[in-house]
């Protein structure tokens, strides 16, 4: 009979033993079942190795569909490394075959490249110096190519802008991504729903996933380029002009050497997108813009064509201008250094980012806030000697006309563009500064404008405290003399002048400018096209009555006799205009502004024009406005959406 003793042994071992089994079926359970997937993502990596390959971007067009932006397609020569050869005779044979193709090489420098490029690695490596080779030297590779093992040709799209400085600063640029852009996008993926099934069909379920982004990638640096990169709006983000990678995956050995390839995907190009510019208008306005400048003493400048119906800028321009290709290709320094050190610029897109006093086109905005809050009436007048003084100082306001306009109303106020009936709003009828800035905010003063281009800038709507904090004195009487008339610190951009006479042309809507006309999606997307409908941001809390009165005034600038818009009358349309003359720089001329719209009765389109040092805006800013309102209005059926 066994004894307690040996009972209880046998009961501790076998409790031991069930532990002992329990736990291999844990095991087997937790590596077979529950980690089955990351084991098998694990097991896939370590048997097979996938090379990306750059993605062609999606076209940018214009509204009616010409070629804006595009992509041209280059032969580079590329090494793969882990092909190379091992022995230094035949490094040395291939050195000396290519250095006979390439001919600018010495055989013993390619060797040296060679070396020091032969590794493990299937990806691809750019050999220097062998970029964008002619066809001359693709065909003599190709044909040498059993002499030429780890040495391959390939294809690259290269952004193209085929109208060079046109639309530069709106288009943008694209060029390779930087390090920095690449560690935050590093963890992107092509969305899985336009990878399709070939992954998952060819039995490499384990790869799934595509990095948007590799080391190879172009991006977008500024202007719509930028904008578009990515729709942002999404969680998470999805690729707009970036496209998709094509990607090889390879059976490997232990030493990562190609045994067979078993899956190859190609590249696809990103959307395409249509603008809201017109190429025809765009160039129509660049080409006055320029023309204005070099006749007068401007130095540089910025257009805006805003088309009321769509919401849509058909043209947008700053002088001077760059050729975005230099980009691409690469600026020499000697090319760099000029453009960095212009004094006017170049890169600098004025139209959105350029800060500047809005002179007499503000007075869009006085004119409607005295009518709000003071109670003058459009027969209300002042006498005009050229000449006012303000203050224990006496310091002299003047009006732009030395002599003087005489008794001067409202309407004739602002067709003259009289800055002493305007000083008299304020010093007479009450007209304060803080009346004057709540309105030039409700016109979008002092506010960035939604149109989410980098760059774009909210300009500036002084007030007493902005005055203290800067000067440590408090407002004074002449510090809204000179604001009433657009001078003093108010400063505004181009876009956002174009943006408020668009407000006073539609009774009051401050409308979103867009640039983005349509998204065309590739197919592999499965989405439908992206249509950009017109927005308003606000309507403005001023009396339909007040707007038309001052919409009123600024048809008299051209119908008047001695208006400053007068030349406008010479086109077969209605138009209503405002000019400006900004004093910016003691001893500088000052800057031009000419900001119109037409047809008066039914406004479609605003043009503001600038041009800095310009002098005048009737002589000088109103011929590039006139030509390029000429240009809007001839395009009407063109411009007008279609889907």
């Amino acid at each position: 009979m066994d004894s307690p003793t040996s009972n209880r042994r046998i009961l501790v071992l076998g409790v031991a033993f069930g532990l002992v089994l329990m736990s291999y079926i844990v095991r087997l359970w937790t590596l077979q079942v529950a980690n089955w997937t990351p084991y098998t993502l694990q097991a896939s990596a370590n048997r097979t190795s996938v090379v990306y390959g750059p993605a062609p971007r999606g076209l940018i067009l214009d509204c009616a569909g010409r070629v804006l932006v595009d992509n041209q397609y280059v032969w580079n020569v590329e090494v793969v490394p882990n092909q190379l050869p091992t022995r230094e005779d035949q490094l040395e044979q291939i050195s000396a075959i290519l250095a006979g193709i390439l001919k600018d090489v010495s055989a013993s420098r390619l060797r040296d490249t060679l070396q020091k490029l032969r590794s493990a690695q299937i990806q691809t490596v750019p050999l220097p110096g062998a970029q964008n080779v002619p066809f001359e030297i693709v065909a003599h590779i190709e044909e040498r190519g059993r002499d030429l093992p780890g040495i391959r040709i390939t294809e690259q799209a290269k952004r193209n802008y085929p109208h060079g400085t046109l639309a530069a600063h709106l288009l943008g640029y694209a060029r390779g991504i930087t390090k920095e852009r690449l560690e935050s996008y590093q963890y992107l993926d092509y969305p899985d729903s336009a990878l399709g099934d070939t992954l998952a069909t060819s039995g490499l379920k384990g790869i799934r996933s595509l990095p948007l982004y590799g080391s190879d990638s172009v991006v977008g640096q500024t202007g719509v380029e930028r904008l578009l990169e990515l729709d942002t709006h999404t969680a998470p983000p999805v690729p707009i002009l970036q496209g998709r990678r094509s990607r090889t995956v390879y059976e490997v050995d232990a030493r990562n050497v190609p045994l067979r390839m078993i899956h190859d995907e190609s590249s696809a190009p990103g959307a395409t997108v249509y603008l809201t510019l017109d190429l025809q208008i765009q160039s129509s306005a660049e080409q006055a813009l320029e023309e204005a400048i070099k006749g007068s003493t401007g130095k540089t400048g910025a257009v805006v064509c805003l088309d009321l119906q769509t919401g849509g800028i058909i043209a947008m321009a700053s002088y001077p201008t760059f050729d975005p290709n230099g980009w691409v290709r690469g600026w020499s320094p000697e090319e760099f250094e000029v453009l960095n050190n212009d004094p006017r610029r170049p890169l600098f897109d004025k139209a959105i980012g350029g800060q500047y006093p809005p002179a007499s086109t503000f007075k869009i905005v006085s004119a409607a806030a005295a009518l709000e809050t003071t109670s003058i009436t459009d027969t209300v007048t002042h006498v005009c000697k050229g000449i006012i003084y303000e203050g224990a100082q006496h310091q002299p306001y003047r009006c732009w006309l030395p002599q003087g306009h005489g008794t001067v109303e409202f309407y004739r106020g602002i067709a003259q563009s009289c800055d002493v009936y305007f000083y008299e709003l304020v010093r007479k009828n009450g007209l304060t500064s803080t009346a004057i800035g709540e309105y030039a905010r409700q016109f979008g003063f002092g506010e960035k404008p939604s149109i989410d281009l980098a760059g774009t800038v909210a300009g500036l709507v002084p007030n007493r405290e902005y005055k203290r904090n800067r000067t440590g004195e408090p407002w004074h009487t002449g510090d809204s003399l000179n604001m009433v008339i657009g001078q003093g610190w108010l400063l505004a951009t181009p876009l956002q002048v174009a943006i408020a006479t668009g407000a006073l042309a539609t009774g009051g809507e401050i409308i979103e400018p867009t640039v983005v006309r349509k998204i065309a999606w590739p197919s592999h997307m499965r989405r439908e096209p992206t249509l950009f409908e017109r927005k308003v941001v606000r309507h403005l809390d001023v009396k339909p009555e007040t707007l038309q009165k001052v919409a009123q005034g600024l048809r008299h600038a051209v119908t008047f006799e001695n208006g400053t818009a007068r030349m406008f009358n010479a086109l077969p349309f209605d138009v209503a205009a405002k000019t400006g003359s900004a004093q910016h720089i003691p001893g500088k001329t000052a800057h031009a502004w000419m900001t119109a719209y037409a047809p008066f009765e039914q406004p479609r389109f605003v043009v503001t024009v600038l041009v800095t040092e310009g002098g005048y805006g009737s002589t000088t800013a109103g011929p590039p406005a006139y030509k390029i309102l000429q240009a809007a209005m001839a395009a009407q059926q063109r411009l007008t959406p279609t889907e």
